[in-house]
């Protein structure tokens, strides 16, 4: 099945153990990009190791291997403090990454991202990467590429000097959009960003490309005010990808996001956080929203919440994804769960809705165009 949904997660272990719940063919619909998070020296499981860093980026390559073996993959270290960093070993860290993905049997797609291109070492590695690969390269354009197109002679001479210096083939390049942080902007602005940036890049001839973002703010106080209550939120990056489709239909525009929790969400230990499910809709996410997790009920006040979504109008059935089935058995207090098994639950479904949902806009678009003709 040809991919359709491009999203972007954070390589940690609750949306590693979604997507391995995931049915094969909603599988089978995405090629994902993991986000590599940041290395925690202070763990206590690294103190000892001569190889930490290694052992970590190791980790997350054996994982990724477990879930997408023979299957696509992007990665990236977008959140990394500094993109010049290396492993023990001398080897810098992308390249290393690279590799053990490549030997734990993914297809590794390599992140070329602007924001940091202007660092030596990046490029460097990068230019390492390119001389042994002979697949798919993926660019990341994200807020500083937003920013840049406002100098049009500044980003063209960067972004062609990038795919000069990798001698990437745009036919075999696919470009990401990333929009990132959506909680706050406006659809006419997001709409006029995309179309700015979208417009000044066809004519490179790249294969594909995907817009992503996430609407889901970083606290989920700014999304449903009120305690014990629910709530919907609009799916921005949902709205502009179907404005995308619409408008430029001679392109293959996919869809991406960044699931249920956005790219600066930071979930805060047991005990600091709400309790919630994020469930997703049409267009939107429905949103049901408890208060602060504390002994003695803990994660079982997600019982209760589970009931209220099962009987609003939006849940669908336990057989539509685990994540579903999972609801179910908590409506019937069979488990509770902190922050990170709600993650792990919410991207079950969000993924299988979000595949259903992109192959019957396609199916309606193509319906259209056919009755139009």
């Amino acid at each position: 099945m040809q991919a359709m949904y491009f999203p972007i997660f954070k390589a940690k272990d609750a949306e590693f153990d979604a997507l391995h719940e995931a049915k094969q063919h909603i599988a089978s619909s995405m090629i994902p990009l993991f986000d590599v998070p940041k290395f925690n020296p202070e763990l206590k499981k690294y103190q000892n190791d001569s190889h930490a860093k290694a052992t970590f980026l190791s980790e997350i390559s054996t994982k990724i291997g477990k879930l997408r073996f023979g299957m696509p993959v992007m990665f990236d270290t977008y959140h990394w403090q500094h993109p010049n960093e290396r492993v023990e070993s001398g080897e810098h860290h992308l390249s290393y990454l690279y590799n053990t993905l490549k030997s734990d049997g993914v297809i590794a797609i390599p992140v070329v991202g602007y924001d940091r291109w202007d660092d030596e070492e990046y490029r460097l590695a990068l230019r390492s990467i390119a001389r042994n690969h002979s697949g798919k390269f993926c660019i990341r354009l994200d807020r500083f590429a937003f920013e840049d197109i406002n100098d049009p002679e500044h980003f063209h001479d960067r972004l062609s000097e990038i795919i000069d210096s990798l001698e990437i083939i745009p036919a075999n390049c696919h470009v990401i959009l990333d929009l990132q942080d959506l909680s706050e902007m406006a659809i006419p602005d997001m709409i006029s960003q995309f179309d700015s940036l979208f417009l000044a890049i066809t004519d490179y001839g790249f294969a594909t490309y995907s817009v992503a973002g996430c609407s889901l703010p970083n606290s989920i106080d700014k999304a449903v005010k009120q305690k014990d209550s629910t709530g919907s939120l609009l799916r921005r990056e949902m709205v502009l990808w179907k404005y995308a489709r619409e408008h430029y239909p001679a392109h293959q525009i996919h869809f991406g996001d960044y699931g249920v929790r956005g790219p600066s969400t930071t979930e805060i230990g047991y005990g600091n956080t709400n309790a919630k499910i994020r469930y997703t809709i049409d267009n939107e996410y429905f949103i049901v929203r408890g208060h602060k997790i504390e002994k003695p009920i803990g994660g079982f006040q997600h019982c209760a919440l589970a009931r209220i979504l099962m009987d609003s109008k939006y849940y669908l059935s336990p057989d539509f994804s685990w994540g579903d089935n999972e609801i179910k058995r908590c409506s019937e207090n069979k488990l509770g769960g902190g922050a990170t098994t709600w993650i792990k639950i919410d991207t079950s479904h969000h993924v299988a809705y979000v595949v259903l949902e992109i192959a019957e806009f396609e199916r309606n678009r193509v319906s259209k165009a056919l009755n139009l003709a």
